[in-house]
């Protein structure tokens, strides 16, 4: 069965990635059903853990949710589509451990970049004649706003590890497997340009986060997390981005940092003309530090070693299987 894919089209190996990840929704849906029937207070029996169990049962559901529908349907299609299942994933061990730091700090420059982005994103009104899929739109946020509430409502020391572990290392690992991972890989292997590919799987991934208002922020962290992975040709440092990312909300919200329990700049906060010229002034610094560390990351590419061909310092954008060289 290893590598019975890995001479069909991309077409074919993303019609295999999308029924494992609808298969692995359907999956976590009963999963987390019935977690939940069995583990429900019954209403003539009231509790005070019925709240905590409420938490837990979200946080069950996001668990199965990330395993079933992310995590192992990158696994499983890099296994059906590639004789080289960790080459198909870009799953490649960093000796350079500066790599990881370059990877804070371009997180830490981006961000004002981020949320500059997100404050326009947030504040984008649709033509009056389209007012109700705006209205539809707001509801949406709406509604993701407050599970993301319940999934960061809970304060103590377990509920923070819970939501570390769910919330940034569970979905750092899965979204990064099956977008950066699976997603770009079929991409890649279609179109030859590894910055629009890069930049298509950005889309994709801040598309299926249902979140209109955060849409082109998001699609820059994709991109960002794209790039990363394009620089060390590991899959590891954008894992380590994400990681970062998620930990940071998370945390924030725990120590009571943010007011907001969502990932970027509150649509809500009025910007003058000082916040502007200010904003954009930290954004544009931000960005210039960020390409410096990223020339610095593209100089530790790994030109040659035991494990990596000079070639392999540009992305592979055909299957791994047909490639020239050794595998890394």
């Amino acid at each position: 069965m290893k590598g019975i894919f890995a001479n069909r089209s991309a077409l074919f190996q993303a019609s295999i990635l999308a029924c494992l990840f609808l298969t692995g929704l359907i999956t976590a849906a009963v999963a987390g059903g019935i977690i939940t029937y069995l583990s429900t207070t019954p209403p003539e029996q009231p509790s005070a853990d019925t709240f905590r169990l409420s938490f837990y049962n979200i946080h069950a559901l996001q668990f199965f949710s990330c395993t079933f529908s992310l995590l192992l349907p990158a696994l499983i299609t890099a296994y059906l589509c590639s004789s080289h299942p960790k080459k198909f994933l870009h799953i490649r061990r960093i000796k350079d451990v500066r790599i990881f730091m370059l990877t804070f700090l371009m997180l830490v420059f981006l961000s004002p970049a981020i949320d500059l982005t997100s404050y326009l994103n947030a504040n984008i009104h649709l033509p009056e004649f389209m007012a109700p899929v705006e209205t539809l739109l707001r509801e949406a946020e709406e509604q993701t706003s407050r599970l993301t509430e319940s999934l960061l409502s809970e304060k103590g020391v377990i509920p923070f590890i819970v939501n570390i572990i769910v919330i940034a290392v569970m979905a750092g690992i899965a979204e990064e497997f099956i977008f950066r991972g699976a997603v770009l890989r079929i991409v890649g292997k279609k179109i030859k340009n590894p910055h629009v590919a890069i930049w298509i799987v950005a889309a994709i991934f801040s598309a299926i986060h249902f979140q209109f208002y955060g849409f082109i922020p998001r699609m820059l962290l994709g991109a960002f997390l794209g790039y990363l992975l394009y620089w060390s040709k590991s899959i590891w440092p954008a894992i380590f981005a994400h990681f970062l990312n998620n930990a940071i909300i998370v945390t924030a919200n725990y120590t009571g940092l943010s007011d907001s329990p969502i990932e970027f700049l509150p649509a809500d906060k009025n910007m003058d003309g000082k916040d502007w010229i200010t904003g954009i002034i930290i954004a544009a610094t931000g960005l210039l530090l960020f390409s410096l560390c990223a020339k610095a990351m593209k100089k530790r590419c790994p030109a040659a070693d035991e494990n990596v061909t000079a070639s392999s310092c540009e992305v592979q954008n055909h299957d791994p299987d047909i490639s020239h060289g050794q595998s890394h």
